[in-house]
């Protein structure tokens, strides 16, 4: 059987996507590296925006931008021609008895505009739900699809999945990942109790050399074994926190210092992961590609904190703040103290 080819390009630093050409009866998707935004080449995608809010849509993304109309994200079924990796989309949204062409922030379409999510083959036919809460039908994703994890919200997950000459936008009941290639509801962890620690990683992901960071000789970079689009999980059940540690350079804010990152805690351990690409479960505030190499830094955004399951995809792995390469800065403590994370978490090295 021919096969219908997708390709979806991941954005250089900040993994946006581009939609490719159509070559056969199903879907096999390929990533690759581009500095372009989600551009999908002939391909639109079709859905209700994430934001439930009412949203200005203008004529271009200029200084002298010019508002032409409001789109209302909690019933207006837009088409998204394109989607740009400075932060605008180019739009179809209904006006009146007729429609109107126009750009609009992507952070409102889209649960992640850094577009980090994985990408897995459904297994069973699931509906499909046209905002967050899964109140409303919307369609189905059938066997055999290959989808993209766009994030999550409410416990349910948005999804890219096709349907057709485009793209549904859409939300599945139930927190999805993608567990060796699979499209799995779960969330990516074991539900039984398991009072082990998870790895941070996925497994084949090493730490390459023993660091003394400030003073404190231990194992601290995951660097073996990774890309811009390796997730990143919770240790264990708890709750995390995402922030952002940023400076102001000519009235711009760029991340510096731990970049993007994530506080986890449970009451005996606490860690640290740094230097994110992006966040599973949270916006970002200041965009993954407005970065600089610098250490300190002039604030930090905590965005949000939520509570999270053993082995919970929570991020991804990037090179955001003061990173020389893609790599994971982890920091493991227990009741307080910096441990050696090799002491506790099997297959790191």
């Amino acid at each position: 059987m021919k096969k219908k080819v997708l390709k979806i390009m991941a954005l250089f630093l900040s993994l946006a996507l581009i939609f490719g050409g159509i070559q056969s009866s199903e879907l096999f998707l390929e990533t690759a590296q581009a500095a372009t935004g989600l551009n999908m080449n002939g391909f639109t995608i079709k859905g209700y925006p994430y934001s439930d809010s009412h949203f200005p849509v203008y004529d271009s993304t200029g200084s002298e931008k010019r508002q032409i109309g409001t789109c209302y994200g909690n019933e207006d079924l837009i088409t998204i021609h394109s989607v740009g990796n400075d932060g605008w989309s180019r739009i179809t949204y209904p006006a009146g008895r007729t429609t109107k062409t126009g750009y609009c922030w992507t952070e409102y379409l889209f649960q992640n505009t850094n577009f980090n999510g994985s990408i897995g083959t459904v297994q069973s036919n699931i509906t499909t739900y046209r905002k967050p809460g899964c109140g409303t039908k919307y369609g189905t994703s059938t066997r055999g699809d290959a989808v993209l994890v766009v994030g999550s919200a409410n416990g349910n997950t948005q999804i890219l999945y096709p349907c057709g000459s485009y793209y549904k936008m859409a939300w599945v009941k139930g927190s999805y990942a993608v567990i060796n290639g699979v499209l799995t509801n779960g969330g990516g962890y074991n539900p039984a109790p398991n009072n082990s620690l998870h790895s941070p990683v996925p497994s084949g992901c090493k730490f390459n050399m023993k660091t003394n960071d400030a003073g404190w000789y231990g194992y601290h970079d995951i660097n073996r074994g990774v890309s811009s689009s390796t997730p990143v999980y919770a240790i264990a059940d708890g709750t995390v926190t995402y922030k952002q540690a940023y400076r102001i350079y000519n009235g711009v804010k760029k991340l510096t210092s731990y970049g993007n990152f994530i506080e986890f805690s449970n009451g005996t351990y606490t860690a640290k992961y740094c230097h994110l690409s992006g966040f599973v479960g949270a916006n970002q505030i200041i965009s993954s590609s407005n970065t600089v190499r610098t250490s300190g830094s002039t604030g930090v955004y905590k965005i949000k904190t939520r509570s999270v399951k053993r082995g919970e995809i929570i991020g991804y792995i990037g090179q955001t703040g003061n990173a020389s390469g893609v790599h994971l800065h982890f920091e493991l403590r227990k009741n307080g103290t910096r441990i050696d994370p090799t002491s506790v978490i099997s297959g790191l090295m």
